[in-house]
């Protein structure tokens, strides 16, 4: 039985996504120790555990498993600096008056587009049978879903956690704005997580449906597929 490797080959990898996601890595990373030492500890914390949390796997076992597909990784990477960084670390959400609206388009927009990817996978992979609208309509129910659960910790958060550790981290209400009250800033959001749902999982399918007529495949789509190949593999031997 031969070692398990990772079955996504990054010399195929076009060199602006190697070095986009390299910048990523060390723009992340060097915030998140000027927060630890001289800013805001918790959310430099979080942002180095979030950064470990993807590096883990390939670091560990020295590339020869791997999780996270390059172009979702990039995503993940995104999220994290607009979030733990300049969201929480820098307060852009208390500084820019809709920047929470923001942060909720692109999260929803990014599950949107991610999940697209995964569930055609399995549908390339002969796993799943369904038509494409089946496929669009639920991923924007998965995305709707996660922004209300999402709504919902928010509520248990300010209502049960906040009044007895709030004190102790530097996180405030969640709910609310200065601009919205928090039941209007909820349905705001609620309505943005819906339409961020709607646009990834548009952008998605029109990127699966170009490739389709070129005859090839998003890049995304082919590493989710050799992933999923590779460790079926693995699983066998």
């Amino acid at each position: 039985m031969r070692g398990k490797t990772c079955p996504i080959d990054l010399a195929k990898v076009p060199p602006w996504k190697r070095y986009l996601r390299l910048f990523l890595r060390i723009i992340i990373l060097i915030n998140a120790l000027y927060q630890i030492i001289l800013g805001e500890m918790f959310f430099g914390i979080l942002a180095i555990l979030a950064l470990a949390a993807l590096l883990a796997p390939w670091f560990v076992t020295k590339n020869r498993i791997c999780v996270v597909p390059v172009d979702i990784e990039i995503l993940f990477l995104i999220v994290i600096f607009f979030e733990l960084i300049l969201a929480d670390a820098y307060s852009f959400y208390s500084r820019v008056p809709y920047y929470d609206k923001f942060m909720h388009l692109l999260i929803s927009s990014i599950v949107g587009l991610v999940g697209m990817m995964i569930i055609y996978t399995f549908y390339a992979l002969g796993k799943l049978q369904a038509s494409t609208g089946v496929m669009f309509t639920l991923i924007v129910l998965i995305t709707m879903g996660m922004g209300a659960g999402l709504e919902m910790a928010e509520y248990f958060y300010d209502q049960i956690l906040y009044p007895v550790i709030g004190y102790y981290l530097p996180t405030g209400l969640t709910q609310g704005s200065m601009i919205a009250s928090p039941l209007a800033d909820t349905m705001e959001d609620l309505f943005i997580d819906t339409l961020g749902g709607i646009l990834g999982a548009a952008i998605g399918i029109i990127l699966i449906k170009r490739e389709e007529s070129r005859g090839t495949e998003p890049e995304m789509l082919d590493e989710l597929e050799a992933l999923a190949s590779g460790n079926d593999e693995n699983k066998d031997e």
